[in-house]
C-alpha cells in the first residue's frame, strides 16, 4: 500500500474496569490500544493529547522507554483553552505554555503529526465578525508554526462539519489557512466524514492547491468504522485520493461499539480499498 494506514485509540470505554471498578490509567490506554491496533494489522496507532497529557512524568517516561508505535495524536486542545481570545497565543500564556508541552511530550513519544480540531477551543465567539475569530487562529497557528519547528512537530487544520464548530469547516478554508500561516509546520487535515457530511465532493483533493498532511476517515453520519455502512464515499474518496501524489498517513478516527472485533473489520475496508 502507498499509504502508513492507522488507527485511532478510542479511549478508555474499550478497556473494562478493574477490580472495584477501578478506572484503567492513562499509560494502560494507549499500550493496550497500540497492541490491539497493532495486531489488526495497521501500522500505526493515533492518540488523543488528552491521554498523553494525562501521564504522571513517571508514567510518561515509561511510555517513550516502550515506543509504541504512536506517530499521529489528534484532540489537540481542550476547550477551557479560548484560542479566540486576546492574548491568547502570546508568549508565556497558559495556552502557549499547553502546547509547547504538549509538542514536546508528542516529539519524544514519535508523533510527527497532531491534528488541531478542537472544535470547542477554536469557536468564533457569538457576536464576533467571522474575519476577527480567524485572526485569532491565525495568531495561534503561527504560535504552533514556532513551537512546531522547535519540536519537529507538525500541526494539520482540521476542517469541522458544521454542527461541531462555526470556524474552518471545508476542505479549502484548512487549505488556504495553512498556506497564510506560512510554515512548514502548518499544514491541514482532510477527513472523509466531515468532508461527506459537509457537502464536499470525494475528489475534491483532486482540485485543491496543496496536499494534506495527514487523513482521517470513518463512516457518515454516524461515524462508525470504516465499511459498517457500505463505505460507498469512502470508497470514492480513496479512488481520488490515488489520484494524487498523497502518500502519507491514513487513519481511521470513529467510534467503536466492539473495539476488538471492529477494528479488524475496518483493516480489512482499509487494506482493501487504500492500495
Amino acid at each position: 500500500m502507498p499509504y502508513r494506514i492507522g488507527c485511532c485509540i478510542p479511549g478508555a470505554s474499550f478497556m473494562p474496569e478493574g477490580e472495584a471498578g477501578i478506572k484503567k490509567g492513562p499509560l494502560e490506554v494507549l499500550s493496550r490500544g497500540c497492541e490491539t491496533i497493532i495486531n489488526a494489522g495497521f501500522d500505526y496507532a493515533e492518540a488523543g493529547v488528552g491521554v498523553v497529557m494525562a501521564m504522571t512524568e513517571a508514567e510518561f517516561s515509561e511510555a517513550v522507554r516502550m515506543n509504541l508505535p504512536l506517530e499521529a495524536a489528534n484532540s489537540f486542545i481542550p476547550p477551557e483553552y479560548r484560542i479566540v481570545s486576546d492574548g491568547a497565543s502570546d508568549e508565556g500564556s497558559p495556552l502557549y505554555e499547553y502546547v509547547d508541552r504538549a509538542l514536546c511530550r508528542m516529539a519524544k513519544l514519535g508523533v510527527g503529526v497532531v491534528v488541531f480540531g478542537s472544535g470547542g477551543a477554536r469557536r468564533i465567539p457569538d457576536g464576533m465578525e467571522k474575519a476577527r475569530g480567524l485572526e485569532y487562529i491565525e495568531d495561534f497557528l503561527s504560535m504552533c508554526g514556532k513551537l512546531g519547528e522547535a519540536h519537529g512537530v507538525t500541526v494539520a487544520i482540521e476542517p469541522l462539519r458544521a454542527s461541531e464548530c462555526n470556524a474552518i469547516n471545508y476542505t479549502t478554508e484548512g487549505c488556504n489557512l495553512a498556506k497564510r500561516a506560512g510554515s512548514g509546520r502548518v499544514s491541514y487535515l482532510a477527513d472523509a466524514f466531515h468532508m461527506c457530511e459537509g457537502g464536499e465532493a470525494a475528489d475534491a483533493l483532486l482540485s485543491a492547491e496543496a496536499l494534506p498532511v495527514h487523513i482521517h476517515v470513518s463512516e457518515a453520519p454516524d461515524r462508525t468504522y470504516p465499511g459498517s455502512h457500505g463505505g460507498e464515499y469512502l470508497s470514492e474518496f480513496a479512488d481520488a485520493l490515488g489520484k494524487t501524489e498523497y502518500r502519507g498517513r491514513v487513519s481511521v478516527e470513529c467510534g467503536f461499539s466492539d473495539f476488538e472485533r471492529e477494528v479488524i473489520l475496518a483493516y480489512d475496508f482499509m487494506k482493501k480499498h487504500f492500495k
